[in-house]
């Protein structure tokens, strides 16, 4: 007699899926990505008004310091001088109605997009989205509390 296996009603691409998640982050996908960053950067740097530019690399930096502090204190630390950078970047923004850097904020950018490739390229795709979640729940609690202190 011939023994038959009951069939799975699990898509068989869903086991693909699941695995991909566990692996570090595919070479290409993390080139397109930081080819988009250093993009971003380099439109800064010459004076851009276009807030996407700004808005991709922020967005970047909150993921990033999130999966900075789930790996070592050490990753911190240059990601918090990006972050510091690209608020003065911001304020020159303000100032003189174009993005640009002051000496200090260029060398933390450098050093803060080579520690981001890093975690990038050695983080699998479901650690950065988890971070990428709770960095929207960190910005939505920062949202709130705002509001809660102008009301």
């Amino acid at each position: 007699m011939k023994r038959r296996y009951p069939r799975s009603n699990v898509n068989p691409a869903t086991w693909v899926m699941l695995i991909a998640t566990r692996q570090d982050t595919h070479p290409v996908t993390a080139d397109e990505v930081m080819l988009k960053l250093h993009d971003a950067f380099c439109q800064l740097k010459a004076g851009t008004t276009d807030d996407d530019f700004f808005d991709r690399l922020a967005s970047c930096i909150n993921v990033g310091l999130v999966r900075a502090e789930q790996i070592d204190p050490v990753c911190v630390a240059p990601m918090v001088a990006w972050r510091d950078a690209l608020i003065r970047c911001d304020g020159i923004r303000g100032r003189h109605g174009r993005y640009g850097f002051d000496g200090p904020g260029l060398h933390a950018m450098t050093a803060g997009l080579e520690v981001y490739e890093e975690m990038l390229r050695n983080s699998t795709p479901q650690q950065m989205a988890e971070a990428a979640a709770t960095s929207y729940q960190v910005t939505l609690r920062q949202a709130a509390a705002e509001q809660r202190a102008t009301a």
